[in-house]
């Protein structure tokens, strides 16, 4: 087989080299960071743009007519290949996915495949009308005719050339540096062949008649494609950035890459935060205020920026197949909620400041009360009238002295910041039936044996246990009440059962005694105990509900979750 030399096959040469190193490394990126359609698209693209130009330099060399015509017709699997590509790979770029159905991709090539069939076959000369050689500065080419089907398959393809320039050009204008020059080097690539082949095809001079130059133009977005992949990062991270947060959202926007810097911000940011500062380029430690904050879980937290504002950043991992490629992090104003969070807490640290200096002030002026009154019934003559009226007195003394109790420990059970540990239940069933013991020593409370149970809480756990054990004492209709506890523990919960001899509970009012200053008629209670013992268990995690007991009297059943299981969750 003859050859002949040319330096019009060098550009062609490049131009396949280097799209078949980038369709080599878009299927390399491939296999390590999983299918993606902007990648896929790429190696397709690239590859039949090496494929196109290679073969077309093989034709430029050869000499044989029959060998000519043959790679003639094949440098068209590329070419014809190459334009509906070009176009799948602006939509995915642009983030059109949702266009990128099966159906609608294969449609584009229906086309190409037709136009390549008839191309081979030729049937009635639809592919072509004829065929010759030629010699243009030395150099031996052949010239072909085309036919109908060849012009429309040529139409089609600058159709699609034309709207990919156009769908990326309008996104190009959407971008920030440095992806504008990202975008801008795949515009530029293109548009140059587009133009070479707009003056070959309308024999426009100086490139009219001659050597097909549109292959060896190919060697100009082969620069440019390389430089967007290798210096811009093409197939890395603003496409899955834009689709992952947004481009017009209404928050500030921050991309920053692998190495945490940034790479891009919208329009907002610096608005929001509140800098006329350069950002691009910067590690997110010195752009972004308090970024130290957003590593920990969850990747949010709130910063004081300029002019006594608020935001909110949170940071959003970006990657693709488990490969991390960088992060976005969106900024918001959230200057009125943070102002109304600091307002309601300065509120609520000056109420539990009046909550203490109230409860100090009644405990001391009842303690002095029901100090006089003791005096006043065992050393002075009394009535049986007047004793009948001081001791119930002392009674409501005593239980106003209750009352500031329970009402700070409802304040310590409110309190998210009130440190929890592991405590053993029995331990504290235990001390609880001793302190109650002592108050009421007309009861008898018979302990079981108790499991070897673990769980979080803190010292109000005692609370519970008081609460619950009183309540049976002073609400029994019996001399000397009996008060029955057991316990038992599974896997996860440990099951407390404190149950009396009383008269029990009416099935209407067992859902409704936990709540906030309930009590019965005859109670000489707060009503507030039970519902800081409904509390407690629930900010514990546990329940607390109330069962009939046999043959009389009510049972408190308390369930909390181990700590082991907690721990777990």
């Amino acid at each position: 087989m003859n050859w002949q030399h040319t330096a019009y096959a060098y550009p062609m040469v490049f131009a396949a080299v280097v799209a078949a190193v980038l369709s080599a490394y878009a299927v390399q990126f491939v296999r390590r960071r999983g299918r993606n359609p902007i990648v896929v698209s790429f190696a397709v693209l690239t590859a039949a743009v090496a494929f196109w130009t290679a073969t077309t330099a093989v034709k430029l060399l050869l000499v044989d007519p029959d060998a000519k015509l043959l790679a003639y017709k094949l440098l068209h699997v590329g070419a014809m290949t190459a334009a509906p590509t070009f176009f799948v790979f602006a939509l995915a770029y642009t983030g059109r996915r949702k266009l990128l159905d099966r159906y609608v991709v294969a449609s584009l090539y229906v086309v190409p495949a037709v136009f390549l069939v008839v191309l081979f076959t030729n049937p009635l000369e639809l592919g072509y009308t004829g065929w010759q050689l030629s010699t243009v500065d030395g150099v031996t080419t052949v010239s072909v005719t085309d036919g109908p089907v060849s012009v429309f398959g040529l139409v089609y393809g600058f159709v699609l050339l034309f709207l990919g320039l156009g769908v990326i050009g309008q996104y190009a204008l959407e971008l920030d540096r440095p992806y504008r020059t990202q975008a801008t080097l795949l515009l530029v690539g293109m548009a140059v062949p587009s133009v070479v082949a707009a003056l070959e095809l309308t024999g426009t001079p100086p490139l009219a008649g001659g050597v097909n130059l549109i292959p060896a133009s190919l060697a100009v977005p082969a620069v440019t494609f390389g430089i967007a992949v290798y210096r811009y990062r093409l197939l890395d991270i603003l496409p899955l950035a834009y689709a992952t947060a947004g481009a017009h959202s209404a928050d500030g926007l921050v991309v920053l890459d692998a190495d945490e810097v940034v790479v891009h911000v919208n329009d907002h940011v610096r608005p929001l935060l509140g800098t006329g500062g350069p950002l691009l380029g910067r590690p997110a430690s010195e752009a972004v205020p308090n970024y130290g904050d957003l590593a920990g879980d969850p990747p949010s937290c709130d910063a004081l920026v300029e002019g006594g504002r608020y935001v909110e950043l949170t940071r959003i991992p970006l990657d693709r197949a488990g490969d991390p490629l960088g992060w976005v992090v969106s900024v918001r104003d959230v200057t009125p909620r943070k102002r109304y969070e600091l307002a309601l807490e300065s509120r609520n640290d000056e109420l539990e400041v009046l909550n203490r200096i109230v409860r100090h002030d009644i405990r001391n002026d009842m303690q002095l009360v029901t100090a006089y009154i003791d005096i006043v019934l065992e050393h002075e003559p009394l009535s049986d009238e007047a004793r009948t009226q001081l001791e119930t007195a002392l009674r409501r003394a005593l239980n106003t002295v209750d009352l500031t109790d329970v009402l700070g420990q409802l304040m310590r059970a409110t309190n998210d910041d009130e440190r929890r540990r592991a405590l053993d239940v029995g331990d504290a069933l235990h001390e609880a039936v001793e302190d109650v013991r002592e108050g009421y020593p007309n009861a008898t409370f018979a302990v079981g044996d108790l499991p070897s149970a673990t769980v979080f809480a803190n010292d109000l756990l005692d609370s519970v246990f008081v609460n619950v054990l009183k309540n049976a004492v002073v609400h029994s209709d019996r001399d000397e009440p009996s008060i029955a506890i057991a316990a038992t523990a599974d896997g996860e919960r440990v099951t407390v059962r404190i149950a009396d001899d009383g008269p029990g509970i009416a099935d209407e009012q067992k859902s409704v005694v936990f709540g906030k200053g309930a009590k019965g008629l005859e109670s000489p209670g707060t009503g507030t105990g039970l519902y800081l013992v409904d509390t407690i268990v629930s900010n514990f995690g546990g329940t607390v509900r109330i069962e009939d007991n046999e043959p009389r009297g009510s049972v408190f059943v308390i369930e909390l979750p181990l700590a082991t299981v907690e721990a777990a969750d």
